[in-house]
């Protein structure tokens, strides 16, 4: 049994982002363009997903999300100010350098590696797990770090503050937060829709896993690889001790045992790609992003495999 769990929930995911790492490595599609693909992935299909199943949910499914939200938003920000003092004061990066390393290492790759796992492991509250978790990295974790980039951007460093308010508001407009709160919106007011809306929806977001991590596996074939001492370290930062960080804050903050073994889950997975497509989109360096992401993902083959041996178990001890 625990065999067929962890071959169903991790195979696929490296089966679909080896694909897409051959694909770019051996010239059949342009690994140094993937904005159209990430656009599909990331404004269309994640957010039809996200509607579909938050739409779906009931008021009382909805409220008990809180404390999952709460624990990854707070282990998030703690990892992301530690490297980012890190970058900033002992590497003497920018301050958006910085913010940009600072996301890498602290945003799971909620959206790829995410949404097939915690299905698997979870089923159809994990849908609602991974949603709450990749809202948070939108609402909270981009727009932060997009303040320290448009900041660098305007040469109006003494403007940070406000310039993080209005990137708050821009985020706020984008389909990959707005989705999840209508869908939220609907399902608290007691709205049923129609069958024929909701799977034409659930159709648009079956491309979301496969997309993703088939464009993970693309952006990785184009990085060129760092293995200094300090990038294997934020390697392990995001791989190990965020996820023992999680685990330590689960036994703080009060939530179901299924709910606080998905926090360890979802923190334990490599690092995301949002950092390395912000500094590409302004014109930052990225080399460290496309290192610690290439390195993250290598790495989870054991340490995700481990996590998950040890979520699953416990899974296994409390069930009546």
């Amino acid at each position: 049994m625990m065999l067929h769990i962890l071959l169903i929930s991790l195979i696929p995911i490296f089966a679909v982002m080896v694909t897409g790492y051959l694909s770019g490595k051996y010239g059949k599609i342009d690994n140094k363009n993937v904005a159209s693909l990430n656009v599909l992935t990331m404004e269309f299909a994640l957010p039809a997903a996200l509607f579909g199943t938050t739409a779906r949910a009931s008021r009382t499914v909805l409220a008990q999300q809180w404390p999952l939200l709460f624990t990854l938003l707070l282990s998030m920000l703690i990892v992301f100010a530690l490297v980012w003092v890190l970058s900033r004061y002992i590497s003497k990066f920018s301050a958006a350098i910085a913010a940009v390393i600072a996301l890498s290492v602290s945003l799971p790759n909620y959206a790829a590696a995410g949404i097939p796992l915690a299905s698997a492991v979870f089923g159809v509250t994990g849908k609602l797990y991974i949603t709450t978790a990749i809202v948070s990295g939108a609402i909270v974790m981009s727009p932060l770090t997009l303040a320290f980039l448009e900041a660098q951007k305007s040469g109006v460093h003494q403007k940070g503050l406000s310039l993080f308010f209005v990137s708050i508001g821009r985020s706020l407009l984008k389909p990959l937060v707005v989705a999840p709160f209508l869908g939220v919106a609907i399902a608290l007011l007691g709205f049923t829709l129609p069958d024929y809306i909701l799977r034409s929806f659930d159709l648009m977001g079956q491309a979301t896993a496969g997309a993703a991590l088939f464009v993970t596996g693309l952006i990785l074939s184009a990085q060129k690889v760092s293995f200094s001492p300090r990038i294997l370290f934020l390697s392990l930062l995001c791989n190990v001790i965020q996820p023992l960080l999680a685990w330590l804050l689960t036994l703080i903050i009060p939530m179901p045992a299924e709910m606080a073994h998905a926090v360890i889950l979802l923190t334990a997975l490599p690092a995301g790609f949002f950092g390395l497509l912000f500094a590409l989109r302004y014109q930052a360096d990225s080399q460290d992003a496309g290192s610690i992401m290439v390195i993250s993902t290598v790495m989870s083959l054991v340490t995700l495999t481990v996590t998950l041996t040890l979520v699953f178990g416990l899974s296994v001890s409390v069930l009546p």
